[in-house]
């Protein structure tokens, strides 16, 4: 027994000595430096946030409902857009696809190198009329108060395109021409998927042939203190998305009148359906672009924490059931189940022959939209609660971009240039809403998501919330992003 127990001590000895040697080998990485650049032209930043509030006036607004929208403050936009940047109208080419959405290609000297592709949409979620009150400022006022612009569309997401547009005015202005080609899209309808705008940007531009270097779009973000364990500030860069699906669950029973109610009712039926999916979550799994993050957050990370992020070969279980403690961590880890919709009945006293729920899942990389489906029909476990489609929006994952790609460290290397002097952890993360970048997925290894711009407290809450803003300061810190990241397209 003795011997046993030695030899228990041992290998304890031994493991834990492992896992020491492995974490000390992660101790002290370098973090992004600044990639050398040419210097940037004079911003106004004055001029920048009046820039901005100007466009925010414009009420682009995307309905779920699918209901008819403001065309007219789309177009206004769009005029908008071309007197404020008489440079970029000039000297890109300008298209409209979709119906409302812009493509602009600004030619590059040596068309032979594979392009950039910046993208952003300027179509914004509804204001609830029931939230105006609440607002400090009047969503489309595109007001400047307190070092702020306010309104919807501020950090969601017209202050990219402003800011890429800003960004190449300048460098027009200060007689740039870039190496390789640039396009920027920008969608008019990403808030309802992006279909009919970036879909159809990105199916162009592959049938032209293009191959980008690198795709950039909205989803990561930077900001202090928002990742456990690492102190001060952090940028996280999307190197992949959630898929997306929405299903209805039909069931099926008998009507007639409630003073007789059948045994099987269509409500008690899905309820019980319903109930069955929330009760058994799907698997949860730290693999992916989850664990890369993990893995990345370690050599910034105190010492005992970093002996848990480092190992997760052994650590895996215990990670796991910390992130599952919050609606977060979970959401990072399985595909997510979220009852949104119930129908049934027509009068108090009426059993009705149908009931119907809508039930919206985020698909973590690793599933389907198919896989999804046979899940759910396998727990709900009843021939007569119908799973189908709510529409044709269902999209799988997004494959993951490599964090040793060239064009991620041209991200990082650009994104430590926006805090000079300042040691700025990049980290890779899975994006669990959407974004039109999930349209390059099947066209390009080379997609990431980062808006450029450093949020402060409370700040992501804003994003379709109540008293959206950005920081007069911080507005201007994202047109220096752009100009870096299109000044340095040689490290690609």
């Amino acid at each position: 027994m003795k011997r046993f127990a030695a030899a228990i001590a041992l290998l304890v000895v031994a493991l834990v000595g492992v896992m020491v040697a492995r974490t000390l080998r992660v101790s002290a990485p370098p973090a992004a430096t600044a990639a050398p650049s040419a210097a940037l032209p004079p911003l106004d930043t004055t001029a920048l946030a009046l820039h901005l509030a100007e466009a925010v006036r414009f009420p682009t607004v995307s309905l779920a409902s699918g209901g008819p929208i403001d065309t007219a403050a789309f177009r206004g936009l769009h005029d908008y857009l071309q007197s404020t940047y008489p440079l970029v109208h000039t000297t890109l080419s300008r298209e409209v696809v979709g119906g409302l959405s812009l493509l602009y290609t600004w030619r590059g000297r040596d068309t032979t190198l594979a392009p950039i592709v910046i993208m952003g949409h300027f179509d914004v979620v509804p204001v609830t009329e029931s939230n105006l009150a609440e607002w400090l400022h009047p969503p489309f006022a595109g007001e400047i108060a307190d070092g702020y612009v306010w309104g919807r569309g501020t950090l969601d997401d017209k202050a990219t395109v402003v800011a890429a547009l800003e960004a190449v005015e300048g460098l027009l202005r200060a007689g740039v021409v870039p190496a390789r080609t640039i396009y920027l899209t920008f969608g008019h309808d990403e808030e309802v998927g992006g279909r009919y705008g970036a879909r159809t940007i990105v199916n162009e531009l592959v049938a032209r042939g293009v191959a980008p270097a690198l795709v950039i779009d909205e989803g990561g973000f930077m900001g202090k203190d928002i990742l456990p364990g690492i102190e001060g500030i952090a940028a996280i860069v999307g190197i992949a998305e959630k898929g997306y699906v929405s299903l209805t669950l039909t069931a099926e029973a008998d009507g007639g009148h409630s003073s007789m109610p059948t045994e099987r009712t269509a409500i008690g039926a899905l309820s019980r359906a319903v109930a069955r999916l929330e009760a058994d979550p799907f698997p949860a799994s730290l693999d992916g672009p989850t664990a890369t993050m993990i893995q990345a957050m370690a050599p910034y990370q105190p010492f005992l924490q970093r002996v848990i992020s480092s190992n997760l070969w052994i650590t895996s279980g215990v990670v796991s059931r910390a992130l599952q403690a919050d609606e977060l961590g979970g959401a990072l880890l399985r595909t997510t189940t979220a009852p949104t919709m119930l129908s049934a009945g027509i009068k108090d006293n009426v059993l009705p022959p149908e009931a119907t729920a809508g039930v919206n899942f985020r698909i973590r990389p690793g599933e389907t939209v198919a896989s999804v489906m046979a899940r759910v029909t396998e727990v709900v476990d009843d021939p007569r609660v119908r799973v189908a489609p709510l529409d044709s929006v269902g999209v799988d994952p997004s494959p993951v971009s490599d964090t040793s790609d060239p064009a991620y460290k041209l991200i990082a290397s650009t994104i430590a240039a926006m805090s000079p002097g300042t040691t700025v952890p990049v980290i890779p993360y899975l994006v669990m809403g959407g974004t039109d970048a999930k349209y390059w997925g099947p066209h390009s290894a080379r997609v990431y998501r980062f808006l450029p711009i450093p949020l402060g407290d409370g700040d992501r809450a804003r994003v379709h919330g109540v008293n959206e803003r950005v920081a007069v300061g911080d507005f201007a810190t994202a047109v220096g992003f752009f100009m870096r990241l299109l000044q340095g397209d040689a490290a690609l």
